[in-house]
């Protein structure tokens, strides 16, 4: 299931306003959100879909953030629905992931065992939990 076009000029005017970049960070109208990467969203979580139809499908302007406020109130699960798509489409994009410093999971060999960096993590973890035994 894929979004039409009107769907996605639709979702392109919520899109620019709530990722509009900024410094340094690209917003969502140099990403184009909207296409490629919101389908890559909606092919790993599909249920999303329906939900965002309903806000695409609202009426009236979307030209401010209160003007988002006031479609997101009208429902508030479809609403959650696009945010949590645009959200996802954003920070999986190889340049926001490039520009936050993240590359995407890797695929690390474990029998190489821990790095330095793992193990002081996993230290760091440790000492902040009492370790509890029960007394026989």
């Amino acid at each position: 299931m894929t979004l039409t076009q009107t769907e996605r000029a639709r979702l392109s005017e919520f899109a620019r306003i709530m990722l509009p970049g900024g410094s340094g960070m690209a917003g969502a109208d140099d990403l184009r959100l909207w296409n490629d990467p919101v389908d890559r969203v909606l092919a790993v979580e599909p249920a999303l879909i329906e939900p965002m139809r309903r806000i695409l499908a609202t009426l009236g302007c979307v030209e401010t953030l209160n003007d988002i406020e006031t479609v997101a109130r009208t429902d508030p699960e479809g609403f959650k629905a696009l945010a949590t798509v645009l959200a996802n489409a954003y920070f999986m994009h190889e340049k926001v992931r490039a520009e936050i410093g993240y590359p995407g999971q890797e695929a690390r060999d474990s029998s190489l065992g821990l790095s330095e960096a793992d193990i002081a993590l996993i230290d760091k973890v440790r000492s902040a939990f009492v370790t509890w035994r029960r007394s026989c």
